[in-house]
């Protein structure tokens, strides 16, 4: 193969570590303590915990190594990376054991104590026990030449695994630490080992011209042999790769300058056999060998993570390369990559956003889109160096605009206790019970900083404070608006209040009350995630007192046994129908009720697990029509509060509701218990972790066969279920299950993943109904949190039908009414003032039922005979209770987020401000809470909290009842069948609005195809939409706005 040419660089000077910026950073080192700390870090470092994440090492460690130590830091790409998923997380000496310290791999790594090695985390031995530095292939016990050691018929890794974790968690977080040391200190000692290392990199980095067979994956065939999705990669995957490359580039940037003044630097590297012989040579080979060749990773999809990392990836690259008239490609090819190709960043964060800021995978995943504010700077520090080059059109400011906006307040909102956040999708996790103050308003930190910054709202400066007052650190090179956050925080409108909410458009419902260490919170997941998901519909989650009582398991312990496991249905708070597990791919989430008073806080949720379609899900359960969960927080005291749950299922031939609490035992009620000898739940002949085979026929290995020590009861009354969090206060956790209907199964057992060691176990409970009838289920529980003493004294089910439950506790006596109908009540929408009643089934295509439910509520406290409180919600039994009012939108105003509805006698006092409503009609649903209520004329105005905008994007064909969008669709599931029609089933934007259309649903794609529900000409669209920036939106003009009513007494 002919050598590659090196192009001469276009680069004169630094691009993003500018003068200013580098002033900036001294200037902040200067005043502010929390710059101050993160010198100290850079100086010090930070731990190393796990292969990427860290974001220093020691600067001052690693200028003290000599060059030759400085230039093998980073391992040679020769040594493979990759290797037999089987190996990871397998030690010689322990075994599987030291998954209980990592269930990923259990090694960290010291370049400067132990080269060349790895130490295991729960032995603390190193390996292999050859110095490969030196040459020594193979003595002692366990040595590797990079191919591994084979120890008793099984073979480790770990040379690879230490060639892998030098890379991503030294020498990146070293080129950062030497680089900015340099930039705040001026002492070029950092700078000569931070331009050694970047040299060695550039001369390491594979490519795909003359070091292919360097690639992550070279030596397996191009792709993952276990993940087999992934494929490209350069030293690590394609994924981490993004940021990996991000921080080298920056990191050139930063040595620029050094790189030009540093002669006696070239004959080092020219006895290493670089090929430089002045500072231009060098600065070409580096720009060649690591910026080119991650520009051309970036283009070709080798280097590609989740949204965010490679947009900001390529913008870094363009921003430092400053090469926007060299041969393609070049700079300006990257940001048309980053912002129009398969970066798509122009429209993303419309796209890509839920109206309430949330984006389409778990909370930790959605932080990722973060990542764009780089980009966003990138593209400012890019457009002030080519002003003419990229005007805003074309390259739009990515946080103008209410939903990137609603970003930073989706953080805010989904923070609980101020200091949680649901473990919804892959997120969070299980762990001994441990207390946590309020610290912090947001699970963001320094990004409510740029938020602050650019919409000047209040609440973003207190969300950049911690639980004592002090602002989080900023950006260390940018300036510091301290004078301006203080000002901000003293206004009123910095005050964040908790309070009962949804997120609707993400799809979480939050009751919460109290304040500080008495604060308590219920979350009720029914989200609908594309990435990182799940099957956790409908699943329920409780935090008080600075505690996770009723937690998820969170994140996968391992991607092994991900779905058997830690993401199936039945190991989360939820039901299932006939032990199936739900699709991943469906929607159809919504709630239909937020209501607080009085200390009465009520949502309900539903959800569509299980869309049976003949031809499209033939294996669901089928006729599951009800699938809906009512959540009741009631208060009782400042420090007193417990929680109602009901989930109403209909649908299959058996329901069963699964309930864990904490990682700690948990104890039983004085039942009939009939102990199961052997086997699991799955059956007494059917061991732990075996292969079975169900009474649907299914072979299965999942979590009815994980799940041991078994042990089942006939439940008739009421009882209870305790765990101790095993903490000074006493606290504890108490489940009462009370069964309706007649008798239920229950059963208690114990299990864990078989990745997880066999000392990790959490007991379950499960109550199981079977319906062969197709009956509904109502599953009616209590959980109560207290210390020492519990809330409540008995429960007792007044009445099934209507369903009346009595809570004697401290304090008084609750009389809880719940109203929820057996059957949907299934409407035609006919577009006048109120839905009109049928009963037929639901409209084709359409996965969800958007139709009014007379759901109602009612909670009675009273002490001896006197009444101290009567809250009643909704419809109540044979239609008594305040009921619900309906009206039908005249008209909208979609950038200032108002509607319009006739203003009939009742009507203000239903739809006032604070209330929460739901904006329906045949195939979409949506809640928005009520800022402001004006009459004008014969109309109400209402304002409402959050967007009604979905996607955006211009229009660059049309067809008949179709257009299609320069745009990709994040939300947009639609699927093209094989005559090229749209398949009409479950179809995320059907019910939309786009420019007066109502939309059929979207086809995703770097171009999307929307389709429309009329067969509108397309001379039509293109007279209206030909060439323009069309928005698709939540509701229109006819759509039915729908509210509770609510009446307290006190």
């Amino acid at each position: 193969m002919s050598s590659p040419v090196i192009l001469a660089s276009a680069k004169t000077c630094p691009t993003f570590y500018t003068p200013d910026r580098v002033q900036a950073g001294r200037r902040n080192v200067r005043r502010y303590p929390w710059a101050k700390e993160v010198l100290r870090r850079i100086m010090d470092g930070e731990p190393h915990r796990y292969v990427v994440g860290r974001t220093y090492v020691s600067a001052r460690d690693y200028a003290r190594q000599s060059d030759d130590f400085t230039w093998t830091l980073q391992p040679t790409t020769r040594i493979p990376r990759i290797y037999p998923h089987e190996a990871v997380a397998i030690c010689p000496v322990h075994g599987l054991k030291v998954r209980e310290k990592n269930g990923f791999p259990p090694w960290f790594v010291d370049p400067i104590h132990h080269p060349y090695q790895v130490q295991c985390m729960l032995g603390g031995e190193w390996y292999p026990s050859n110095d490969y530095l030196s040459g020594d292939l193979t003595s002692g016990e366990f040595p590797d030449d990079g191919d591994g050691c084979e120890v008793q018929g099984r073979r480790y890794y770990f040379l690879r695994e230490y060639a892998h974790q030098a890379y991503c968690a030294v020498t990146i977080p070293a080129l950062r630490s030497l680089s900015q040391a340099y930039l705040l200190t001026g002492d070029r000692a950092f700078a000569r080992k931070g331009a050694v290392l970047l040299a060695r990199l550039a001369d390491e980095y594979p490519n795909d011209e003359d070091r292919a067979d360097r690639l992550f994956y070279a030596t397996v065939g191009g792709r993952d042999p276990h993940y087999t999705w992934k494929t490209g990669g350069m030293i690590t995957d394609l994924i981490w790769e993004t940021f990996c490359l991000e921080a080298a580039v920056l990191a050139y940037d930063a040595l620029y300058d050094y790189l030009g003044d540093a002669p006696d630097l070239i004959p080092f590297l020219r006895g290493k056999g670089m090929p430089v012989s002045d500072a231009h040579d060098l600065r070409a080979y580096i720009e060649h060998y690591l910026l080119r060749a991650g520009l051309r990773g970036l283009l070709s999809g080798a280097i590609r993570g989740n949204e965010g990392f490679h947009q900001a990836a390529a913008m870094a690259c363009a921003l430092v390369l400053d090469d926007y008239e060299g041969p393609s490609p070049n700079a300006a090819d990257l940001v048309d990559y980053a912002f129009h190709g398969a970066g798509h960043a122009a429209y993303l964060l419309v796209n890509g956003l839920t109206r309430d800021g949330g984006g389409h995978e778990s909370p930790g995943y959605n932080r990722i889109k973060l990542d764009f504010v780089r980009v966003a700077q990138f593209m400012e520090m890019v457009r002030r160096r080519q002003p003419d080059r990229f005007p805003l059109d074309r390259y739009p400011d990515l946080f103008a605009g209410a939903k990137p906006r609603a970003l930073f307040d989706h953080f805010i909102d989904l923070t609980l206790l101020d200091a949680f956040t649901p473990a919804i999708g892959d997120s969070g996790g299980i762990g001994p019970a441990r207390r946590v103050p309020p610290r912090q308003k947001s699970m963001l930190t320094r990004e409510n900083l740029f938020a602050f910054e650019k919409y000047g709202d209040p609440r973003f400066a207190s969300a950049c404070r911690d639980a004592k007052g002090q602002f989080v650190e900023g950006s260390l090179f940018d300036p510091y608006p301290e004078a301006a956050l203080k000002k901000a925080v003293a206004r009123p409108e910095g005050r964040i209040p908790r309070r009962s909410r949804l997120l609707d458009g993400y799809g979480v419902g939050v009751l919460c009350s109290g304040a500080g260490r008495r604060a308590r919170a219920v979350s009720l997941n029914y989200t609908s995630l594309i990435g990182h998901r799940q099957c956790d519909n409908l699943s329920l989650e409780l935090f008080a007192s600075g505690l996770q009582c009723l937690p998820d398991l969170g994140y996968p312990f391992t991607w092994d046994y991900r779905w058997e496991w830690d993401g199936n249905l039945m190991a989360h708070n939820t039901v299932t129908v006939d032990e199936s597990q739900p699709s991943r791919s469906s929607i159809g989430g919504g709630a239909r009720l937020l209501v607080e008073k009085d200390g009465v806080h009520v949502m309900t949720a539903h959800h569509d697990p299980y869309p049976h379609h003949a031809q499209y899900a033939p294996d669901h359960p089928q006729g599951v029509d009800l699938y809906e969960r009512t959540v009741v927080l009631v208060d009782t005291a400042p420090d007193r509060f417990y929680v109602v749950d009901l989930f109403a299922v209909r649908g299959g031939t058996q329901h069963t509701q699964s309930w864990h609490g904490p990682l700690e035992p948990v104890a039983s009620p004085p039942l009939r218990w009939k102990v199961q000898k052997a086997g699991s739940y799955a059956g007494p002949d059917i061991p732990q972790f075996a292969e079975w085979t169900d009474r649907w026929g299914r072979l299965r290995k999942d979590f009815p066969g994980l799940l041991a020590d078994i042990r089942r009861a006939t439940l008739r009354q009421p009882a209870a279920w305790a765990w101790d969090m095993k903490l000074d206060q006493g606290d504890t956790v108490r489940l009462h299950l009370v069964p309706v209907g007649g008798p239920m199964e229950v059963a208690q057992g114990r299990g864990r993943s078989p990745a997880r060691p066999e000392s990790w176990g959490l007991d379950y409970v499960l109550a199981r109904r079977e319906r062969p009838d197709g009956r509904i289920s109502r599953f009616l529980s209590v959980i109560e949190v207290f210390q020492k003493t519990p809330t409540i004294r008995s429960l007792e089910l007044v009445s099934s039908a209507p369903l009346v439950l009595r809570v004697a506790r401290r304090g008084g006596t609750d009389e809880i009414h719940l109203h929820i109908p057996g059957r949907p009540i299934l409407r035609r929408f006919t577009g006048s003032t109120h839905p009109t009643t049928g009963s037929y089934p639901p409209l084709p295509g359409s996965s969800r039922d958007t139709a009014h439910r007379p759901l109602g509520v009612r909670v009675q406290t009273r002490s001896g005979r006197r009444l101290l409180r009567d809250v009643r919600v909704g419809t109540l039994a044979k239609r008594e209770g305040p009921g619900y009012l309906h009206a039908q939108i005249a008209a909208v105003d979609h950038e200032t987020q108002a509607i319009a509805i006739p203003c009939q006698p009742g009507v203000q006092k239903g739809f006032a401000p604070g209330r929460t409503v739901r904006i329906y009609n045949a195939y979409r649903t949506a809640m928005f809470r009520i800022i402001r209520a004006e009459r004008k004329g014969d109309l109400l105005h209402l304002t409402l909290d959050r967007t009604a905008l979905m996607a955006r994007g211009p229009v660059v064909e049309t067809g008949d009842g179709a257009v299609t969008l320069a745009a990709h669709l994040t939300f947009a599931n639609g699927v093209r069948e094989p005559d090229g029609s749209l398949r009409d089933y479950m179809l995320e934007y059907k019910g939309a609005w786009l420019e007066g259309w109502m939309v059929r649903g979207a086809i995703k794609g770097e171009k999307s195809q929307v389709y429309l529900t009329e067969p509108a000409p397309a001379e039509a669209l293109q007279m209206t939409c030909g060439g323009k920036v069309v928005s698709i939106y939540h509701y229109g003009v006819g759509d039915i706005v729908e509210v509770a009513c609510v009446e307290g007494k006190r």
